[in-house]
């Protein structure tokens, strides 16, 4: 029981991120409705510009997961401390994607533009996509 309470606890983290993502984006949307759209430079470029950037955070995200992976494997003693690199992949992985979604986020609540928020709604997805696994544990530590 007590040892598996670190992933417990790892999931409810998760979660609370999550609802917690997912609650502020809604807010904005609820705020900017109705709201004259403002754009930075254009309607294009301020598109391009911020999913360039969610696209490099997912792959950032994933780049990370992998090495930590890899590396994994080569360290000595990593059985000793399994949960805890564990742990440090899965936070580190998800403030990668946080960062994005609350960036974009914040440019939909200053331009009043929706299209960030059709974003986060895949960041959310991104995010959800990375979360904590029982799987990915027993896999890269056994």
């Amino acid at each position: 029981m007590a040892s598996n309470r670190w992933y417990s606890r790892l999931q409810t983290v998760f979660y609370a991120v999550l609802l917690a993502q997912l609650i502020f984006a809604v807010v904005v949307w609820f705020l900017i409705r109705g709201q004259p759209v403002r754009y930075f430079v254009d309607a294009d470029t301020d598109i391009y510009v911020v999913t360039g950037y969610a696209v490099c955070m997912v792959g950032g995200a994933w780049f990370i997961d992998q090495f930590r992976a890899r590396t994994m494997t080569r360290q000595k003693g990593v059985r000793n401390r399994a949960t805890s690199s564990y742990r440090a992949t899965v936070y580190i992985r998800l403030a990668i994607l946080v960062s994005a979604t609350l960036l974009l986020t914040m440019i939909a609540l200053l331009t009043a533009n929706f299209e960030p928020l059709a974003l986060v709604v895949l960041m959310l997805a991104a995010f959800y996509w990375f979360r904590p696994r029982a799987g990915e544990f027993a896999e890269r530590y056994s």
